[in-house]
């Protein structure tokens, strides 16, 4: 078994990589030149150097493939909708169609919890259960990748599978879980309202398992599955299980949802000043994702259909991932 996987420099593709090859699967992966493959370059695979936005490129890459775990993407919340598309959308596209003219049989498309569509089996006729409109620019891309990808799989004959996860987390993150370890370092932690609205949480091995699962398990293509952590969390029980781990004392400060959301709306509007050429401090995605409560995903269907059972409660995840940030710190 050959396995194409897009977003290897990244966090989550870097772990499907490792996996893949633990499993003794032959992996090739699509980088460009200068991405950073420093996590996953001792292990034995094969990279083809390409842009996902150039479909000749995906074509050459998944050439000789049988699956393509597509786990590439932007995850940012205030650019122009047209770098998210580019990123999340076309690129979806790009891999689908690739994959049609390589004579590639499954697609595993990391999608996202922010997409409002039908979990399940997914066909032309409910895609009007889909709410591509939305306001949130990384919401709406990744709504929209997802739609096409079903549409154009069927199309293609292409057995497709997403897996839309919550907030990710674990070591070598270097977006979430780094962020939350330096605020506690600092001792500048700051709470929206009380700081235990719920939100989805899952470990990244526990994600990792269930992407190989979806990558094999027969019958379930056209099928989208919600997937979250083991336990409900908020940002408060992340902050006092890292405080735990580093031997440090927080003495939070808390701030309305109001006020929150004004300092993320003047913070994006810097950064557009700026020519969006990083992400701000604080936007309103991420002031709602943190700031409103979430009820608990069940995850019904992805326990029934891939046996997904997330085992990593919060204390574990935090302490593997503890280890990880540590050694951060040794290295620089």
């Amino acid at each position: 078994m050959t396995s194409l996987v897009t977003g290897a420099s990244g966090f989550l593709g870097g772990h499907v990589v490792e996996a893949l090859c633990n499993r003794g699967e032959k992996v090739v992966i699509l980088a460009r030149k200068t991405s950073n493959v420093s996590a996953i370059e001792d292990l034995p695979i094969e990279i083809r150097y390409g842009d996902l936005r150039d479909l000749e490129s995906v074509k050459q890459a998944a050439k000789g493939v049988d699956h393509i775990y597509h786990c590439a993407g932007a995850v940012r919340y205030v650019v122009p909708y047209d770098e998210l598309y580019q990123a999340n959308v076309l690129s979806t596209l790009n891999v689908v169609i690739a994959g049609a003219e390589t004579g590639v049989g499954r697609i595993v498309h990391a999608s996202s919890l922010g997409v409002t569509g039908p979990e399940g089996r997914v066909s032309l006729g409910n895609f009007r259960a889909y709410s591509a409109s939305q306001s949130d620019k990384y919401c709406r891309s990744k709504t929209e990748a997802e739609m096409m990808f079903f549409k154009e799989c069927a199309k293609e004959g292409i057995e497709g599978v997403a897996l839309r996860p919550g907030v990710i987390y674990g070591p070598r993150d270097n977006t979430a879980s780094i962020h939350w370890f330096r605020i506690v370092d600092s001792g500048k932690v700051v709470y929206i309202g009380d700081g235990l609205t719920r939100f989805p949480l899952i470990y990244i091995d526990d994600l990792t398992k269930v992407f190989l699962v979806a990558g094999e398990k027969k019958g379930i293509e056209g099928c989208a599955y919600n997937l979250d952590g083991p336990e409900e969390v908020s940002l408060r029980s992340i902050y006092e299980q890292i405080s735990k781990e580093l031997g440090k004392n927080i003495t939070p400060a808390f701030v309305t949802y109001r006020f929150s959301h004004l300092v993320a709306r003047l913070s994006e509007f810097r950064t557009a000043l700026g020519g969006y050429k990083k992400e701000p401090g604080l936007s309103k995605f991420v002031v709602e994702l943190f700031g409103k409560d979430h009820e608990k995903i069940e995850c019904a269907k992805a326990k029934e259909d891939l046996g997904f059972k997330p085992v990593t409660g919060l204390a574990e995840g935090v302490r593997r991932t503890a280890e990880w940030y540590r050694n951060l710190d040794v290295q620089h």
